[in-house]
């Protein structure tokens, strides 16, 4: 029955994110050059193919699903942490307290029989908790199948540990940071681009962003400068798109990619709910260990066209 339960989970919930052309956007213009036209300028962005990314982050709902197909009988890999579900977080994988966090998943049950909701009105969330290795995990998930497909082999071999890359044969990966940089602020100064093809925000502008309600149409809206709490609905707003058309990569939360930086740190982008404008600039990065967490990092994926 949790067998039969996991499949029915995993096609409706992974359905939209691996088949539906919808969720997904393409950056195309392969062969372009890096961001090196500015003061602020950052070297990024160059990617020799094409490739598509996720237009929203990944979910709430997603990731439960995720966790009801590999993490009933047990989660040695801690893929689901008990600061999904409290609202008192005090270890953010570096220490410290916060009361003001959300809750998006809890988990029920006992070993080998867990299960996993999402919590109310936070299905379409953003998740969030979770670590760079719980990212490449999921990705190996829907590279192998979903279901109850194999965690640790695929688009990544976790047996490598902190120094583990992106293998060969991937379909489904963690974007690095050229390929997250260029999915949020490159456009070709021939399709209606800045000098140099690199806007400084991701949203097709230089402009300032504005702190939004959910629901805004302003081609500017984000979410942030507010609360951990302050976390919106995926696609919140729907015109405040990046040059290939994904949305919520300024604010909402930082989303990890593969890029090492600083002994095998990896690098974060765009920003989060709780966080100030600043952070979404072109020319600003976050990064941590793989191992960590936070009430304001999640992630999307990206894959190979055709996939």
């Amino acid at each position: 029955m949790i067998r039969f339960a996991c499949f029915l989970i995993a096609v409706f919930a992974t359905l939209p994110a691996m088949r539906a052309d919808e969720e997904w956007v393409t950056v195309g213009s392969p062969g372009n050059r890096a961001d090196t036209n500015r003061v602020d300028t950052t070297g990024l962005g160059a990617v020799a193919y094409e490739f598509q990314i996720m237009k929203y982050e990944v979910t709430v709902r997603q990731y439960a699903a995720f966790l009801n197909c590999v993490a009933v009988q047990s989660d040695p890999h801690q893929l689901w942490l008990p600061a999904m579900g409290e609202h008192v977080v005090t270890d953010l994988g570096q220490g410290g307290i916060r009361k003001d966090v959300p809750q998006c998943i809890l988990r029920e049950g006992g070993p080998g029989a867990w299960s996993y909701r999402p919590v109310v009105d936070r299905e379409e969330g953003p998740v969030f908790c979770v670590s760079f290795f719980s990212a490449l995990r999921y990705a190996n998930w829907l590279q192998n199948g979903g279901r109850n497909g194999d965690t640790e082999s695929g688009a990544y071999d976790l047996s490598q540990g902190a120094k583990v890359t992106r293998s060969a044969s991937a379909k489904i990966w963690l974007p690095n940071e050229d390929e997250w940089y260029k999915a949020a602020y490159y456009q070709p100064e021939n399709c209606g681009g800045p000098t140099g093809g690199y806007w400084r925000f991701p949203f097709a502008s230089n402009d300032i962003p504005v702190s939004s309600e959910p629901g805004s149409e302003e081609k500017l809206a984000a979410c942030f400068s507010r609360k951990f709490s302050g976390m919106v609905t995926v696609g919140s707003y729907p015109n405040a798109k990046s040059p290939c058309g994904a949305l919520d990569m300024g604010g909402n939360v930082w989303e990890w990619t593969e890029t090492v930086v600083f002994d095998w740190k990896r690098a974060m982008r765009g920003g989060s709910a709780a966080h100030l404008l600043e952070k979404m600039r072109s020319d600003v990065r976050s990064n941590a260990s793989p191992d960590r967490w936070y009430p304001d990092t999640g992630f999307r994926l990206a894959r190979r066209m055709g996939d």
